[in-house]
């Protein structure tokens, strides 16, 4: 078995069977760059390299391959645990079973990763709904805030206006009555000037008549003298 063929996909990506998800991703990111420039220019070695440095991180991004794989390299790790028996000493025994107890590890490390973040996303969905209902809550009220204080403002205005009328009305009502008020008055003076242009008519036409009785007893009295004269 070369060396090539003995390397683990934890291998080509550099990091232990107990890697996280996101440190996966780091180190592909990493090598995916390093290699990537080499291979661009025509590099053989790095093109081989980046071709499988990106299958391994598609076979371990994703946590189904991933679970399938660890089963698959540690069922590989017990066959040649058991095809070299005879020949691996006590304590390559143990690293191997070293080695499949930490893949078992990590993939247990994997899935209460892949469970936290579940919890972690369910959290956040939960947050933003909250934060929704809160923000639409806060819109709503401020949406009958805003309502309310239209509904007061016109209600203010239109008392405004009927106050207005009000004033209105009571200053035309007070005209009316002034100008009635005055036109009786005028009515009045009116008629107390009539009654007073009869009343000095009456005087003059009773005084001409008395001017006329007097003229008239002093022709009478001057007709009895000459008659009383005449008759001596």
């Amino acid at each position: 078995m070369n060396a090539s063929s003995s390397k683990t996909l934890y291998d080509l990506l550099e990091v232990n069977a107990s890697a996280s998800h996101e440190a996966i991703a780091a180190s592909f990111i990493r090598l995916n760059a390093c290699h990537r420039p080499l291979a661009a220019s025509g590099e053989e070695d790095a093109t081989n390299q980046l071709i499988a440095i990106r299958e391994a991180y598609s076979t371990l991004s994703n946590p189904e391959r991933r679970r399938r794989y660890d089963e698959k390299l540690a069922t590989r790790l017990e066959a040649v645990t058991s095809n070299d028996t005879p020949k691996l000493s006590f304590l390559k025994l143990l690293t191997l079973l070293a080695v499949a107890g930490l893949l078992a590890l990590g993939y247990g490390k994997y899935q209460s990763e892949l469970e936290k973040a579940r919890l972690e996303r369910e959290r956040i969905v939960t947050a933003a709904k909250v934060a929704e209902l809160d923000a639409q809550r806060t819109r709503e009220e401020k949406a009958a805030a805003d309502q309310a204080d239209r509904q007061r403002r016109a209600d203010e205005a239109a008392e405004r206006n009927e106050r207005a009328r009000d004033i209105v009305y009571g200053s035309q009502i007070t005209r009316s009555v002034q100008y009635s008020e005055a036109q009786l008055r005028l009515e009045q003076q009116r008629a107390e000037q009539q009654r007073a242009s009869a009343e000095r008519q009456r005087v003059a036409e009773a005084n001409r008549q008395l001017a006329k009785d007097k003229a008239y007893l002093r022709e009478l009295e001057a007709n009895s003298r000459r008659t009383n004269f005449d008759n001596r």
